[in-house]
């Protein structure tokens, strides 16, 4: 070790760094997705071991809590891609979010087809009588892909459809089954009681086939948002993300402009101004997360589900007013 010290002081004299240069990174696959670590060049790799820093999606946030630790190869990869990014960075972007998109577009227009045919023609309709069961159907699949992280024979499969990297999509897949994972019993906790308490009022108000929409499109969207926003900031990508609240903040962004005065308790303290108040404070909040990126949450995916929610909420009650006024009309 002596040895390599003096020889990066010397290298230092003559203008070479014998520690970070494009030698000393050593670009490792693992199970169909990069991965880098930064290692002096005289010493062998005996062992994989990922850098990657999990973004938990967690509906509430800790804001006294902040994330001090940036990995060397958030570090490498930003310098390293920051002056290339000046003449190709548009193609880069495009080339990282075209696949994305595409799965986005094609999923959020197949659920607009397939979702209100299967619970008006397939046994599913009995969904449309308990719209209810819905939410505890949802509650017990995040709870199933929980437990399959614990299994390590199902890891291959979490590691591909469970999480997503941003540097490196290993599956569009992953776009809607990292909305239903979690690795934490806390965050999975927190994302389900939030979903159950917006949840239950939402869907006896809209119905099981636009709920089930709503979720579903706000669970990718956020997705791509999680991906999108970092891109186009040029934040830093070396990061994976998991978790339920980009569905939860939809529905909770979708109940807060159905309900705007409904009272809102956190942990059996009353939030004053109602759900709207809240609503405004956590969309500011989330939009500073993404600009200013503290802590480990994934901003992007909240913010990306926010806005979904809003809009959808703002379609429906328009065409709930729209087919009340017509009914009306028939009566006179």
């Amino acid at each position: 070790m002596l040895d390599l010290l003096l020889k990066s002081v010397k290298g230092h004299r003559q203008g070479v760094n014998y520690f970070f240069n494009n030698a000393s990174i050593r670009s490792l696959t693992l199970k169909g997705f990069n991965q880098q670590r930064l290692v002096p060049r005289s010493t062998k790799v005996n062992f994989l071991r990922s850098n990657t820093q999990i973004l938990k999606s967690s509906m509430f946030m800790n804001p006294f809590k902040m994330n001090s630790k940036i990995s060397i190869t958030q570090q490498v990869r930003n310098m390293s891609f920051r002056g290339y990014n000046r003449y190709r960075f548009s193609d880069l972007q495009w080339k990282k979010l075209k696949n994305p998109t595409i799965f986005t577009v094609l999923f959020c227009a197949g659920t607009t087809l397939a979702v209100p045919f299967l619970f008006d023609n397939t046994p599913l309709s009995y969904l449309k009588r308990n719209p209810r069961v819905i939410i505890w159907g949802l509650i017990a699949i995040n709870g199933a892909v929980f437990l399959a992280w614990k299994v390590p024979s199902l890891n291959r499969y979490t590691m591909k459809y469970g999480i997503i990297f941003k540097d490196h999509i290993q599956s569009t897949g992953a776009m809607l089954g990292s909305a239903f994972s979690h690795q934490s019993f806390v965050h999975l906790a927190v994302n389900m009681l939030a979903l159950y308490s917006f949840g239950t009022t939402l869907i006896s108000y809209m119905g099981a086939t636009q709920f089930t929409l709503l979720y579903l499109n706000s669970a990718v969207i956020s997705s791509l948002a999680s991906i999108a926003i970092p891109t186009l900031l040029r934040g830093p990508l070396a990061v994976a993300s998991l978790g339920a609240s980009g569905a939860v903040f939809g529905v909770f962004a979708a109940f807060a402009f159905l309900f705007p005065n409904a009272g809102i308790s956190l942990f059996f303290f009353p939030i004053p101004g109602g759900a709207w108040t809240l609503f405004l404070g956590s969309s500011a909040w989330n939009a500073a997360g993404c600009i200013l990126r503290w802590g480990v949450y994934d901003y992007a995916a909240h913010l990306g589900g926010s806005f979904i929610g809003f809009l959808y909420a703002f379609w429906f009650k328009r065409e709930r007013s729209q087919r009340l006024r017509k009914s009306m009309s028939m009566f006179r």
